[in-house]
């Protein structure tokens, strides 16, 4: 990102040099001119949302201009994402939503109230971890089609 740019002894370093994709700039950026790993974080949400929504931080689909953090800011979970994913199991859309509200927490309008990317990878990691045992007790609970050839040929032989 922006911040790793900037020497990492030079924390919240002042710049009027920065380039970046308009949208995807955290907003305290346009009246501080500091870059942090907030500034980051918030530009690693963007794209968080325009991965779950389908929509562009500068959207002409979006009614009256909003930049796609307020457009998801005034819906609810369901309504903000991308129709196309809307096919998938409901357990994938559970962990969109649970991404949905991770990308919320990345582009808090308070630079402090924003997760550190390390928080940010504990909570992506936490939502696999979710899943992985959720599939686990899933087969533990219907067995696996490889478990019950095993179990059928056993008590076949048995008899």
């Amino acid at each position: 990102g922006l911040a790793k740019l900037v020497d990492d002894g030079d924390v919240g370093r002042s710049s009027n040099t920065v380039a970046g994709s308009y949208g995807y700039i955290a907003p305290e950026y346009g009246y501080m001119m500091k870059i942090t790993e907030k500034s980051d974080v918030y530009s690693y949400g963007v794209v968080l949302l325009e991965v779950l929504t389908g929509k562009q931080p500068i959207d002409p689909t979006i009614p009256d201009g909003l930049h796609v953090v307020d457009w998801v800011r005034q819906k609810r979970g369901l309504e903000v994402l991308d129709p196309t994913l809307l096919s998938r199991p409901e357990s994938e859309i559970e962990e969109m939503i649970q991404a949905l509200g991770i990308a919320l927490l990345c582009v808090n309008s308070s630079p402090d109230e924003r997760p550190t990317m390390r928080d940010i990878a504990a909570m992506l990691k936490e939502i696999k971890h979710e899943r992985e045992e959720y599939a686990k007790f899933d087969v533990l609970l219907k067995g696996s089609p490889a478990n019950d050839a095993k179990v059928l040929a056993t008590s076949s032989n048995a008899s």
